[in-house]
C-alpha cells in the first residue's frame, strides 16, 4: 500500500476531474468559434451519430462494430469535422489498415506541424531548446496524449468506446470538450491489433446464439503473438509494435500514453494507476508521481459518476518493461494503464451479490463455474460467484459487490476514465510541460556526470558482429540515438576500434537504453520486516545484449572530446567478401543470420556440409556469383576452396521439411515459433490434430516441432461443451502412435518447454525432468536471463558461443539416467555449476545448477531433441536461435550427428 502522505499529492488532481461525469452526459453540439455555452442542437446531418451509423447503440449487448466499420466511421468524421484527422500509419500483419486519429482544436490541427515541432523540442530532439524555445513550449505547447486500445483483441470494449469518444470530441461544445480541444492534442490508436479485432468479432458473430457462444477462438488473435503482443514492446518484432514505436518515439513524442485493457470479471471493475511496488530506479520519480496524479484523476472522474469497483495499487508492478505503455516510463513519458472488468466478449455476465465488508465463504467445488478470467476472455454463461474482495480501503473505497455487467458498462467506464484523463491533462497543461521538460533536462545532465557516460557496442570482438548491428537497430527503433565512432579511441583505459557503436547517456532516452542493456536486479518487496519476499508479478529480466548475443560495455568516465561520432540513420552489417579461388566455398557459422544464408543456399540446390571443424560450413554445387551475393547480404567472410574429391567431410545436410504442431487451443509459443521459422526462411507447415492422426508423417516431414504445451493438452485438447466439435480433442492415441512411427522411421521430434514431458512420458528415455514436482516455494522463475554452456563440438551448437545466455521461465531441466544400449544420449546445453542467474530473479537456482538444459537422444535411426530451455522464446532470444535451427538441419543427416 502507498504511504498516506503520497496520496496527498493527488488530491488536487482528483478534484479537477470531478466535473467530468456531468460533461459526459451533455449531448449538445456547436460550431467551432462560438462561445463556450452548451447548445442543445443536434449534430450536423452530415455526421451521423454512432448509433445511426452502426444501427445499434455502442456497447449494446451482443453487438460489435468490426474494424472496417470503425475505420470507415473515423474517416467519415475526419471528412466532416475540422477537429479530427485520420492517418494510416501502415498495414498490419494481415494487411489491414493501422490508423491513428488526431483530435484537437481546428486551429491546432491547421498548424499541427508547429505543435509537433514544439513537442519534439520538449523532448530535446535536435538538441536542447534555447531558453526562448523552452518558454514558447510552456506558453504555446499542447499536452500531447496518446491513447492506445484493444491490443488484446478479446478486450474489445475500448475499440467500441472510441467510436463514441471521437463523435463527442468532434461534435460537442461543452466547456469540458472545448477546454480539452484547446489544450490537448489527442493521438488515438483505436486498435493496436486490428487483425485480432476482426478475428474476435467474426468468431463471436459466428457463434452468437448457439451453444458455442462462450467458446474461445481456436487460433491466436494476433497472427503470431496472441496475448503476448504487448510483450513485444522492446524487441519490436511485429509490424504493429513497429508502427506504434514509430508513432511514439519518432513522430509525436507524447508526454502521456494511456493503454486501455480489460481484466478478469469477478473482482474490481477497473484498475487505474498507480501500480504497486517495486519501482524501477531508472525511471525518473516525476513519472511515477504523474502516473499517480493522472491515474487518480481518472478514478475521481469515475467516483464522481457514481461508479463502483475502482482500485489502484494492486496486481501490476512499477518495475518491468513488459506491457506497452510501461515502456513509456523509460522514455520520460507518463505511461498509464486501465484494466476494466470483462464480459463474454459482448454478452453480459451476472455475478452473485456480496455484502460490503463481509467476504462470502469459499465456493464449493464447481459452484459458479464458467465465468471467465484474465485477458478479457470471460467465457462461460453461468452465474459467477460473489466477489471476495469487498473490504473498503484507501485504494478500493467502494468495492464491487456483484450484479449484472455489460459491454456498455465497459464502454462507460473507459469513456469516463479517458475524458477524465484528457481534462486533467488540459487543466495541467503548462505544469505538465514544465515538469516533463525537467525530466528530460535532468536525464541529459545526469549523462554529463558520467557513470555511465555512454554504452559501447563494439563490432570486434563479438561472437557475431551482425548481432551488434541488430542490437543497435532495435534500440534505434525504440527512439535511442546511436552513433558510430569515426576513429579508434580509448574509454576507461581500454582501446576501441573505429566503427564501434556509441550510445551517449546525454540524450532523453538514455534511461531506456540503460535499462535495456544493463543487468536487472529485482528488488525484494516485503510487506513487513519478517514477511517473506513477494514473488514478481511477471518478467524480471530483459537485458537486450544478452538476449541477442552481443557484448556491450558501460563507460564510466566521459568520452574524450576528440572522438568523431556520426549519428546513425541506419546501421549497416559488416561487409562480406569472397576470397580465393576454387569451385567450393567455406565460411564460419556465427549467429542466427548465417542460418538464413544456409537455407538460401540449400534452396538453390547447393551441397552443404557441417564440419568437420566446429561451426565450419562447406558449400559446393552453386555458382560463385550466388555465393558472393549471399556473402554480401549477410556479411559473411567466404573462402573459395578446392572442391573435395568424393563426398565432402562432415555432415551433409539438406533443406529440412518442417512440421510445426498447431493445436486448437491458441498456443502463443506456437505462434512465436512459427514467426521465427518463417523469418529465417524455414517455411514450416502447420500440423493439426487430424494431420498427425493421418500418419505417414516421415513421407512429408524430416522434423516435427512440438511447441511449449502440456502433454495432456497435446493428447486430449479441449473437450468443453462450448468448444465447436471440429476443434475438440487432441492428437489422441492414434496421433501418438503416428509420431512414434515417425521417429522409428528416422524422423526427428523436437520438443520445446513443457512438451518435453510429452516425450519423457511416452518414450523410454534416459531423461528425468527435475522441474516436475517442484513447488513455487522450491523453484520459481517468472522470467529470468540465465547463463548456459554449450558443447562446441556438437553441430547442434554451431553458431552459438560456448558460454551464452538464454531466457528461462519455469521450463523443464533434466538429469540423465540409465538408458538402453540402442540409445545415444547427449547433453548439448547445460546450466553452469554456479551463478546460473545472469539477470533478473530466480528462486532455487541451486536446484538447476549443473543440470541439462537441452538433451538429444538418438534411437537409431530417429532422434528426439528436448529443449527444456526454449531457444526461441517470444522471438527475443536471438543468441540461442541457432540451437533450434541446427536441430532442424540435423534432421536431414541420418544417424551419427554428435
Amino acid at each position: 500500500m502507498l504511504p498516506r502522505r503520497a496520496l496527498l499529492a493527488v488530491v488536487a488532481a482528483c478534484v479537477l476531474a470531478a466535473s467530468v461525469a456531468p460533461a459526459l452526459s451533455a449531448r449538445g453540439s456547436r460550431r467551432p468559434g462560438d462561445d463556450g455555452a452548451v447548445l442543445a442542437q443536434a449534430p450536423a446531418p452530415s455526421l451521423p451519430t454512432p448509433e445511426q451509423f452502426l444501427g445499434f447503440k455502442v456497447g449494446a449487448d451482443t453487438k460489435l462494430a468490426r474494424w472496417d466499420k470503425i475505420v470507415q466511421y473515423m474517416q467519415m468524421v475526419a471528412s466532416a469535422s475540422d477537429r479530427v484527422r485520420v492517418h494510416e500509419l501502415g498495414k498490419t500483419t494481415n494487411g489491414n489498415p493501422f490508423i491513428s486519429v488526431e483530435i484537437s482544436a481546428p486551429d491546432t490541427l491547421k498548424n499541427v506541424d508547429r505543435f509537433k515541432q514544439l513537442e519534439r523540442r520538449l523532448y530535446f530532439q535536435g538538441g536542447a531548446p534555447t531558453d526562448a524555445e523552452r518558454d514558447e513550449i510552456f506558453r504555446s505547447g499542447k499536452a500531447v496524449v496518446v491513447v492506445t486500445c484493444n491490443i488484446h483483441s478479446t478486450e474489445i470494449g475500448s475499440s467500441q468506446m472510441v467510436i463514441e469518444l471521437v463523435h463527442r470530441l468532434a461534435t460537442e461544445n461543452s466547456p469540458v470538450v472545448r477546454k480539452i480541444l484547446d489544450n490537448v492534442i489527442l493521438v488515438l490508436v483505436p486498435s493496436l491489433n486490428p487483425d485480432g479485432q476482426i478475428m474476435v468479432t467474426d468468431w463471436y458473430n459466428k457463434n452468437l446464439g448457439t451453444e458455442y457462444e462462450p467458446s474461445s477462438m481456436p487460433w491466436l488473435y494476433h497472427p503470431y503473438a496472441g496475448h503476448d503482443n504487448n510483450r513485444d514492446a522492446y524487441m519490436l518484432t511485429q509490424k504493429e509494435s513497429q508502427l506504434a514505436a514509430k508513432l511514439l518515439w519518432h513522430d509525436w513524442f507524447p508526454s502521456v500514453w494511456l493503454d486501455e485493457h480489460q481484466q478478469g470479471n469477478t473482482a474490481s471493475r477497473i484498475f487505474v494507476m498507480p501500480a504497486t511496488d517495486p519501482i524501477n530506479v531508472n525511471v525518473h520519480p516525476l513519472v511515477y508521481r504523474w502516473n499517480t496524479i493522472l491515474g487518480q484523476a481518472q478514478a475521481a472522474a469515475l467516483e464522481a459518476a457514481g461508479k463502483d469497483g475502482i482500485i489502484y495499487n494492486a496486481t501490476y508492478t512499477n518495475y518491468w518493461e513488459g506491457a506497452m505503455a510501461w515502456a513509456g516510463w523509460w522514455h520520460n513519458e507518463i505511461g498509464l494503464l486501465t484494466e476494466v472488468a470483462s464480459v463474454r466478449i459482448a454478452s453480459p455476465t451476472d455475478q452473485q451479490r456480496a455484502q460490503l465488508g463481509q467476504p462470502p465463504p469459499a465456493a464449493a467445488a464447481g459452484e459458479g463455474r464458467g465465468g471467465g478470467g484474465g485477458g478479457g476472455r470471460g467465457e462461460g454463461a453461468g452465474v459467477l460467484p460473489a466477489p471476495r474482495d469487498v473490504m473498503p480501503r484507501t485504494e478500493y473505497p467502494r468495492p464491487w459487490l456483484g450484479g449484472h455487467w455489460t459491454l456498455r458498462d465497459i464502454v462507460d467506464y473507459e469513456l469516463i476514465a479517458t475524458v477524465g484523463l484528457l481534462e486533467t491533462a488540459a487543466d495541467s497543461r503548462e505544469t505538465l510541460l514544465r515538469q516533463i521538460y525537467e525530466v528530460n533536462r535532468a536525464t541529459i545532465e545526469n549523462g554529463k556526470k558520467g557513470d555511465p557516460s555512454a554504452i559501447l557496442v563494439p563490432l570486434d570482438p563479438q561472437q557475431d558482429p551482425r548481432q551488434a548491428v541488430h542490437l543497435v537497430e532495435i534500440l534505434r527503433l525504440g527512439g535511442v540515438d546511436v552513433y558510430r565512432a569515426g576513429a579508434a579511441f580509448e574509454a576507461d583505459g581500454k582501446s576501441y576500434a573505429a566503427g564501434t557503436f556509441v550510445i551517449p547517456m546525454t540524450q532523453v532516452f538514455a534511461r531506456y537504453a540503460k535499462d535495456m542493456i544493463e543487468k536487472q536486479t529485482y528488488p525484494e518487496v516485503r510487506r513487513t520486516p519478517t514477511a517473506p519476499p513477494e514473488p514478481p508479478y511477471d518478467v524480471t529480466a530483459w537485458s537486450l545484449g544478452m538476449l541477442v548475443g552481443a557484448d556491450t560495455v558501460f563507460v564510466k568516465k566521459p568520452l574524450p572530446d576528440n572522438v568523431p561520432l556520426e549519428k546513425l540513420d541506419a546501421a549497416a552489417f559488416p561487409k562480406g567478401e569472397t576470397t580465393g579461388t576454387g569451385q567450393a566455398f567455406a565460411f564460419d557459422y556465427k549467429g542466427p543470420d548465417t542460418a538464413i544464408a544456409i537455407v538460401r543456399l540449400l534452396k538453390d540446390g547447393a551441397h552443404v556440409t557441417f564440419g568437420p571443424s566446429a561451426s565450419h560450413v562447406q558449400v559446393a554445387g552453386v555458382p560463385r556469383k550466388r555465393v558472393e551475393t549471399i556473402a554480401a547480404d549477410f556479411g559473411l567472410k567466404v573462402r573459395a576452396i578446392a572442391a573435395p574429391k568424393g563426398a565432402a567431410p562432415g555432415l551433409a545436410i539438406k533443406l529440412p521439411r518442417v512440421g510445426l504442431y498447431q493445436s486448437w487451443t491458441a498456443n502463443m509459443d506456437e505462434g512465436w515459433t512459427r514467426w521465427v521459422l518463417e523469418q529465417y526462411e524455414f517455411a514450416p507447415k502447420s500440423l493439426h490434430n487430424e494431420d498427425i492422426r493421418a500418419g505417414k508423417l516421415h513421407d512429408k516431414y524430416d522434423v516435427i516441432v512440438l511447441p511449449d504445451q502440456q502433454p495432456r493438452d497435446i493428447l486430449e485438447g479441449s473437450s468443453a461443451r462450448s468448444t465447436r466439435k471440429e476443434y475438440q480433442g487432441g492428437i489422441g492415441p492414434e496421433g501418438l502412435a503416428a509420431i512414434k512411427t515417425f521417429v522409428a522411421d528416422g524422423g526427428t521430434l523436437v520438443t520445446l518447454g513443457a512438451s518435453c514431458d510429452f516425450a519423457i512420458d511416452n518414450w523410454p528415455l534416459p531423461v528425468r525432468d527435475l522441474k516436475r514436482g517442484l513447488t513455487r516455494d522450491d523453484h520459481y522463475a517468472p522470467g529470468t536471463v540465465v547463463r548456459v554452456e554449450t558443447d562446441p563440438s556438437s553441430p547442434l551448437a554451431y553458431g552459438v558461443a560456448a558460454t551464452t545466455y538464454g531466457f528461462y521461465n519455469n521450463s523443464p531441466f533434466f538429469s540423465i539416467v540409465d538408458g538402453f544400449p540402442s540409445q545415444k544420449t547427449s547433453v548439448l546445453v547445460r546450466y553452469p555449476n554456479r551463478d546460473v542467474v545472469a539477470s533478473g530473479w530466480l528462486k532455487g537456482e541451486q536446484l538447476m545448477a549443473g543440470q541439462a538444459a537441452v538433451v538429444m537422444i538418438e534411437t537409431n535411426p530417429g532422434r528426439l531433441v528436448l529443449f527444456g530451455l526454449r531457444p526461441q522464446h517470444r522471438a527475443q532470444t536471438q543468441a540461442t536461435f541457432p540451437l533450434l535451427f541446427n536441430a532442424l538441419f540435423l534432421s536431414t543427416t541420418g544417424k551419427g550427428t554428435t
